[in-house]
């Protein structure tokens, strides 16, 4: 900031890198030169974390279109489980459960001769607990077509309702094992620019700029 000022620049606070990333001399013309500030890369900078974003979605959205070529691409909702779980014991313990949890699907998929690649964007759930969307060209052995319990309002309450959909013993069970609980999702994605974009939207959510994760998470 005290670079801007000494250049007479007029910005506000969500123009300023807060980590004072350095400035640049930009050439404009054959006279005249600009001023710009570089990026930290910070996560949690109101400036810099715009572009970190914003790099990251480009990249989701352009590899999900050449790896869709020749792979199918599934999208898989990772989510910690209930009531017994309190927000602390899921913030000491969710990187490492989803690790866990990656890694055996890794595995597996060495395993079989399936192309292993993914992407994984987390958030939080209203309750505060971390909730995950991941992108992956893996799918379960075993995947089959089976029912789930949702909830839905009819007729001005909550009643549960059985849906179709892709089901995988093996998935929920290392769900479980990792740490997470036997909740999940699983669908095979139909539409990559959809699906791809649907994932990266929560890099620019508001939560995303304004909640405190712990160290490396991001």
């Amino acid at each position: 900031s005290d670079v801007g000022a000494r250049v007479g620049l007029a910005v506000s606070s969500s123009e300023i890198c807060t980590n004072n990333a350095p400035y640049f001399a930009i050439k404009r013309g054959n006279k005249s030169y600009g001023v710009m500030q570089g990026c930290c890369n910070d996560w949690n900078c109101p400036k810099c974390g715009i572009k970190r974003a914003k790099a990251e979605y480009g990249r989701i959205l352009e590899g999900c279109r050449e790896i869709a070529k020749n792979h199918a691409i599934y999208f898989i909702t990772l989510t910690c489980r209930g009531a017994d779980l309190s927000l602390s014991e899921a913030e000491e313990n969710y990187y490492r459960w989803t690790n866990k949890l990656l890694t055996a699907c890794r595995v597996r998929a060495k395993r079989e001769k399936q192309h292993w690649t993914y992407v994984q964007v987390t958030e939080r759930q209203k309750r505060g607990h971390p909730h995950s969307h991941v992108l992956t060209t893996w799918k379960p052995h075993d995947l089959r077509t089976g029912t789930v319990t949702k909830w839905q309002m009819i007729d001005g309450a909550r009643r549960p309702v059985e849906v179709e959909a892709l089901r995988s013993d093996w998935l929920q069970a290392r769900c479980k094992s990792a740490g997470l609980g036997d909740q999940y999702d699983i669908s095979k994605v139909e539409t990559v620019e959809g699906a791809s974009r649907y994932v990266a939207k929560y890099l620019f959510k508001d939560s995303m700029f304004s909640t405190i994760w712990r160290k490396g998470w991001k």
